[in-house]
């Protein structure tokens, strides 16, 4: 059981986390991902973040065949024409236990080119308390986005864990990477790699504006060591103009 409650813990710092560390320069990632985003030089003049913004969203699902639910949430705010900063919220209920999530960002952004910043989550329960402060970063192509985020990660379970690898108390390196691709601007497609526990996972994540104002419905799965799986779907809630999801991802929150 204390296996599956850490699995869950991974898979919720990996929603709560935004984003990111330092990436590839562009011209490395350049012959990968497709020509930059056009227009720069007009992007270059608009804030790190458009307007004061949030989202809601709420998710169930499975994790190693055990249902869990959650509601999470976001509020962005723009600090002068270059900077940006964002908190988050989650609650999660899985196992027979409460699950409580706090984070933040702090980041400055060209929503033409990219996005560097700073970012602390932490999660706490019955079971244990997992805190993780890194940096994140983003570098935007027309239709795909390179990111990712590596911090240092101090966990520690109040209760004995059975988690291979994975002593009561421990620090180590927390670390994720990934590529989204937009096929239209209201479609995002997510591949990523996470590396926690000192154990690998692969993740993807779909998301997809309705044609309903700022509703969205997303769908997100993962597969890892040790016989980890998990998938979730859920509904989202964009607060803060009417855009596409693209533009909503670039120009408004990085993710929870």
């Amino acid at each position: 059981m204390d296996n599956i409650s850490h699995g869950l813990s991974m898979m919720k710092h990996s929603l709560t986390l935004s984003l990111l560390a330092v990436l590839a320069t562009a011209s490395v990632s350049q012959p990968f991902a497709g020509e930059p985003v056009q227009g720069i030089a007009a992007a270059a003049n608009q804030p790190a973040v458009s307007a004061i913004n949030g989202k809601l969203d709420a998710n169930y699902g499975a994790i190693n065949r055990s249902s869990t639910r959650g509601v999470a949430g976001s509020l962005s705010v723009p600090l002068g024409q270059r900077f940006g900063a964002q908190l988050d919220g989650l609650y999660q209920h899985g196992f027979a236990t409460n699950m409580y999530g706090l984070g933040t960002h702090f980041f400055a952004r060209d929503p033409g080119k990219g996005l560097i910043g700073l970012v602390f989550s932490g999660m706490t329960s019955q079971k244990f308390t997992d805190v993780i402060v890194g940096a994140e970063g983003e570098y935007y192509f027309k239709q795909v986005t390179l990111g990712a985020v590596a911090g240092y990660d101090n966990y520690d379970s109040h209760v004995p864990t059975t988690f291979p690898g994975l002593a009561t108390h421990q620090s180590f390196v927390a670390a994720r990477i990934y590529a989204a691709v937009y096929p239209v601007d209201d479609l995002m497609v997510r591949l990523e790699y996470q590396s926690r526990f000192n154990h690998n996972f692969c993740m993807a994540h779909v998301e997809w504006q309705t044609p309903l104002k700022g509703v969205a419905v997303y769908a997100d799965g993962g597969v890892g060591e040790n016989g980890y799986a998990h998938l979730l779907g859920g509904l989202r809630i964009y607060f803060g103009g009417d855009k596409s999801l693209k533009d909503r991802h670039r120009q408004d929150d990085p993710d929870n």
